[in-house]
């Protein structure tokens, strides 16, 4: 929670509708995180146990952590993804009405669950008092579930009339706000070179004189043209010298799946047959697997020209 506070604050932050999910993010994670380590206490576990207490946690938990991230997320990267932006007015909409139906549906539920309100149950003693509590929960529900509606809408108007988003909308730091919207399937046409954390705010930061290059910047790098490649680096300077091999497609771990299945059936039932077919397809397999092959393309540097 520091680390990201800290962030916020040695930023300059852009309350734009990304920010405000991210933000969003940390309140209800720490809501959902307090709410957790209550638990602890054997005492009050024994009351808060299978109660709507537990259910409140859960759900700022799940929601709190996955939901409003992912939905930042979505509205931050679409504009690479599509090349249109968003709608910043209905994405701001969209946090607010989600926002404020997540905490009416259940941050009451804290209480009922205090109150004796088991979860699981679709009805209750009317005498237990929790009945407005749970009209509110209800109706956050239901103003929660109207904000994922605007979500979707904004989605679908943004795929067909949204504005042309650029390369980098959000005047970002990242590499991959240095190629079109959206990018080539490529990605880099040479694999960049990068100097620093910011390697697109270089020149504004100066914090050093060292300048990172970036794929389509110059005329020569490596090329990952042949298969499945990856690139080695010094183990100095982390700087990429050489174009290594990957493996490639195969059926042997599928085969390997196989023969553990029949090994394991054959150790249910019991049946010597069954375990010593299954044990010999796992050893040719991973003797297959895991004999060195001759590479037909050796480790190599070629340059982009």
């Amino acid at each position: 929670m520091f680390c990201w506070i800290a962030t916020i604050w040695t930023g300059k932050p852009q309350f734009k509708t990304p920010f405000l999910f991210f933000a969003g993010f940390v309140m209800l994670f720490v809501i959902g995180g307090v709410s957790g380590f209550m638990t602890a206490s054997i005492a009050l576990d024994w009351q808060l146990t299978d109660s709507y207490f537990i259910v409140a946690h859960l759900h700022y938990v799940l929601l709190g952590i996955n939901v409003f991230p992912v939905v930042g997320g979505i509205h931050f990267w679409f504009p690479k993804m599509t090349g249109k932006m968003m709608s910043e007015r209905l994405g701001k909409w969209t946090f607010w009405t989600m926002f404020i139906g997540f905490n009416a549906a259940f941050f009451p539920m804290h209480i009922t669950g205090l109150m004796g309100m088991p979860r699981r149950v679709y009805t209750y003693d009317a005498g237990m008092g929790v009945g407005w509590l749970n009209l509110i929960s209800t109706i956050g529900a239901f103003i929660f579930a109207a904000g994922v509606i605007l979500f979707l809408v904004n989605i679908w108007r943004s795929l067909g009339r949204g504005a042309p988003a650029g390369d980098n909308p959000w005047d970002a730091s990242t590499l991959e706000w240095s190629t079109t919207s959206p990018p080539p399937v490529y990605n880099f046409a040479t694999i960049p070179q990068v100097a620093s954390r910011h390697p697109l705010w270089e020149e504004r930061l100066q914090e050093s004189d060292e300048r990172s290059v970036l794929g389509d910047a110059v005329h020569d790098g490596m090329v990952l043209d042949r298969g499945k490649e990856t690139i080695g680096i010094t183990p100095l300077d982390a700087e990429p010298n050489v174009v290594l091999k990957m493996p490639g497609d195969s059926l042997l771990p599928l085969l390997l799946t196989i023969g553990m299945t029949v090994l394991f059936f054959g150790l249910l039932a019991l049946s010597p047959w069954m375990m010593a077919l299954g044990g010999l397809c796992e050893i040719v397999v991973l003797v297959a697997w895991l004999t060195p092959k001759a590479q037909a393309d050796e480790e190599r540097v070629e340059l982009y020209e």
